[in-house]
C-alpha cells in the first residue's frame, strides 16, 4: 500500500486554527501494512436535502433516490462520495459507520452509496451491518458519541475476510460532528472532522451543509476538529 513520511510543521490550513502537525506524506512505494478510511453517511458522503447547486456546487442530486436522513428528501451526494478515487483513500479499505439507517434495509440509497465507495475497489461486500455485531464494513446504527466502539470490528472483519493487516495508526475516520471525532481521540485511530467550510445553521452548524470535500480527506495523524487543534497520535 502506500509507504508514509513524518513530517512536522507549523500549519493554518483553511478553517482551522494553527497547530503543530505530524503529517503524512505518501510517497509511490510499498508498505507492508494496510489502511483503512472509514466514513460518517450523512452530511459526510452525503450533503443536505435540496442544497445541489445552491449553496453547495460540488454535490450532485441523484433524483428518485431518497435519503430519510434529518427532514429527509431527495438524496444529495457529496463531493468526496463522487470522486472518492480521487483521495488517498482509494488506496485503502473502506467502511463507514453512521448514525442513521441510511435510509433503511433494501433502500436505494445504500446502494448508491455503495456503487460510489466501491469504485476503488477495496470493498468486497454488499452486505450491511448493525453497530453490534459488526457482520460488514458498511455499519450504521451507531449512535453519536460512540462510533470508535465500532472500529473493531471492521478491522476483524478485514483480517478475517480480505486477508488485511491494518494497525490503529493506518485507520483514519471522517466525520461532519465535532462529538463523533472528539472521542477517537484516546483510542490510537486518526480521526477529522469534516465540511468545516459548509455548516448547518438549522441544527446550530452541529452538523454539516455540503459534507466532505475531496480536500478533507487527507491521510493525517491525529484526532482534528473544525478550529480546534489536533491531539497527536504518532
Amino acid at each position: 500500500w502506500l509507504a508514509q513520511v513524518f513530517v512536522i510543521s507549523s500549519v493554518r490550513p483553511s478553517n482551522l486554527q494553527p497547530v503543530m502537525r505530524v503529517t503524512l506524506a505518501t510517497v509511490a512505494a510499498a508498505s507492508a501494512g494496510d489502511c483503512l478510511c472509514i466514513f460518517d453517511i450523512d452530511r459526510t458522503l452525503t450533503g443536505g436535502q435540496g442544497s445541489a447547486g445552491s449553496p453547495c456546487p460540488k454535490d450532485a442530486q441523484i433524483d428518485g433516490v431518497y435519503d430519510a436522513a434529518y427532514a429527509g428528501g431527495t438524496l444529495v451526494l457529496s463531493e468526496v462520495s463522487q470522486f472518492i478515487a480521487q483521495t488517498f483513500c482509494s488506496q485503502c479499505y473502506i467502511g463507514t459507520i453512521s448514525a442513521g439507517s441510511a435510509s433503511g434495509a433494501g433502500s436505494a440509497e445504500r446502494g448508491v452509496l455503495h456503487d460510489k465507495l466501491a469504485v476503488p475497489g477495496h470493498l468486497p461486500t454488499t452486505s450491511w451491518s448493525a453497530c453490534s455485531p459488526v457482520t460488514s464494513p458498511l455499519v450504521t446504527a451507531c449512535p453519536d458519541g460512540s462510533k470508535q466502539n465500532a472500529v473493531p470490528g471492521i478491522v476483524s472483519w478485514y483480517e478475517q475476510n480480505a486477508g488485511a493487516s491494518i494497525a490503529n495508526g493506518d485507520v483514519h475516520f471522517f466525520d461532519d460532528r465535532a462529538d463523533n471525532v472528539q472521542p477517537f481521540s484516546s483510542t490510537g485511530y486518526n480521526a477529522r472532522q469534516i465540511s468545516c467550510s459548509s455548516r448547518d445553521s438549522k441544527y446550530g452548524n452541529a452538523i454539516g451543509l455540503c459534507g466532505a470535500e475531496v480536500s478533507e480527506i487527507v491521510p493525517d495523524v491525529g484526532v482534528q476538529v473544525c478550529g480546534g487543534t489536533d491531539a497527536l497520535v504518532v
